[in-house]
């Protein structure tokens, strides 16, 4: 299913879905753990939101990203972009100090692009994860309205589980945590964020369920500035090698 993604379509969504400060936090968290001049994969990077936090960091940080249309903010800052694949790295064995996935793990073969990242980190490097945790996907915002969500996103998002199970066997050493975010938008700029497709997983729910939830969320949320909040649930995966 993650090969059929329009990235195109999904880089236009993306201008809908600016970081949030606690993604800002994970990012500047990572790089603070660091040696300056660290060598930094940002696996699905697309925008370079985290890139440009560890710029500032004086870190190295590369952004790999299969499509044009989600690293042009990206180049427009001057960060540096490799276009490829999560699961055949155009890098060397042990360059990294850090290979980064944030929501970008559930793009193709996980388990192949998690094998590439321990091949390319360093030893005594580190591989992190940020995915969507299993409680997130019937509790989510949009599965309350567009209820095809809830298996789509069961399909799409490996479970942190397994994501441990297999770096710990290929003798990583891994911790995992379940993190909560809480997130707050105007009722508008969620509606036009939808419609936009700011998330891939809305490509692969139909015309119908598309309109027929938006009518329903204006129906229950008729004012498009008052403020909407709601949770996002991750399973966080740190391994080193």
């Amino acid at each position: 299913m993650a090969s059929d993604v329009d990235l195109g379509r999904l880089a236009e969504g993306y201008r809908h879905r600016p970081p949030s400060d606690a993604s800002l936090a994970r990012a500047r968290l990572a790089g603070s753990e660091l040696a300056p001049g660290s060598m930094i994969l940002d696996v699905g990077g697309g925008p370079g939101h985290h890139a440009a936090v560890w710029s500032e960091q004086r870190h190295l940080p590369i952004v790999l990203d299969s499509a044009s249309e989600m690293t042009r903010p990206a180049r427009n800052r001057s960060i540096v972009v490799v276009h490829g694949l999560s699961q055949a790295l155009p890098f060397g064995d042990e360059r990294f100090d850090l290979a980064w996935f944030h929501l970008s793990i559930h793009y193709g073969d996980w388990r192949a692009a998690l094998d590439e990242a321990l091949r390319v980190t360093k030893q005594n490097g580190r591989i992190e994860i940020w995915t969507l945790a299993a409680d997130n996907h019937a509790t989510s915002l949009l599965a309350q309205w567009f209820p095809a969500v809830v298996e789509i996103d069961r399909a799409r998002f490996p479970a942190g589980a397994d994501v441990e199970a297999h770096l710990a066997g290929h003798g990583a050493t891994v911790h995992r945590s379940h993190e909560i975010e809480q997130r707050t938008r105007t009722v508008g700029e969620w509606i036009t964020a939808v419609e936009a497709g700011f998330v891939s997983t809305l490509q692969f729910v139909s015309d119908g369920e598309l309109a027929a939830g938006l009518a329903g969320f204006r129906r229950a949320y008729p004012d498009p500035s008052a403020n909407i909040a709601y949770e996002m649930r991750f399973d966080r995966v740190v391994a080193r090698r």
